[in-house]
Order: C-alpha cells, then sequence, then structure tokens
C-alpha cells in the first residue's frame, strides 16, 4: 500500500483501491482476449506431418503432439533440462582437466 500512497499522494484510500482493482481487470480482460482466440482461431488445426519420419524416436514424438499438447510440453522441457544438466556436467569436467577452478575462490585480506 506505500507504493499506491506513494503515486497517489494524500487522496482517499477508496481511490487507491479503486486504480488498483481497475489495473487487475484491465490486465486480466486483456490477458484472456488475448489467449481466448475467436472463430478463425477455432478453424486452425496444428499437426506434424508424419508421413515422411522414418526414426521411431522422432514418429512417436510427432504422435504425441499430434494427440497430447500437455505432454508434448512436458517431455519437451524434461528432455531440455536433461541435455542442459549433461552438458553442463560434461563441460564441468572438461574444464577441471584443463586446469581452470571453477568452485568458489577462497579470498584473504
Amino acid at each position: 500500500m506505500k507504493i499506491v500512497r506513494r503515486y497517489l499522494g494524500s487522496r482517499p484510500r477508496w481511490l487507491a483501491f479503486t486504480a488498483v482493482a481497475i489495473v487487475i481487470a484491465l490486465v486480466v480482460v486483456v490477458d484472456t482476449a488475448l489467449a481466448a482466440g475467436g472463430k478463425p482461431a477455432t478453424k486452425l488445426i496444428n499437426v506434424a506431418d508424419t508421413r515422411g519420419i522414418t526414426s521411431d524416436f522422432s514418429l512417436w514424438l510427432a504422435g504425441v503432439y499430434n494427440t497430447n499438447l500437455w505432454l508434448f510440453g512436458a517431455l519437451v522441457v524434461s528432455i531440455m533440462a536433461a541435455m542442459g544438466a549433461g552438458l553442463g556436467l560434461m563441460f564441468d569436467k572438461i574444464i577441471g582437466r584443463l586446469g581452470i577452478q571453477l568452485g568458489r575462490l577462497e579470498h584473504h585480506e
């Protein structure tokens, strides 16, 4: 509330609450309107073309994308996290073998 008082000064409290409520309502309405789509957006269907895919894993991943977008999103996030952790550990080992210390440094005054 101190932030609201700083911008509104000595105006009554109801004015501050009303201003904050209007801003929150506008953000929620605009966010909902952008996410809702409309008549043209309801006709769009995004599917992966699986006709030319020969790899089993790629075919399975395209099938997951076509059937369940939530599962596809969870798979992408988990695969990216695992790849980031693997690459980080691998490069940490490589940098350690080169003799560069990336750990905590001791500071003596």
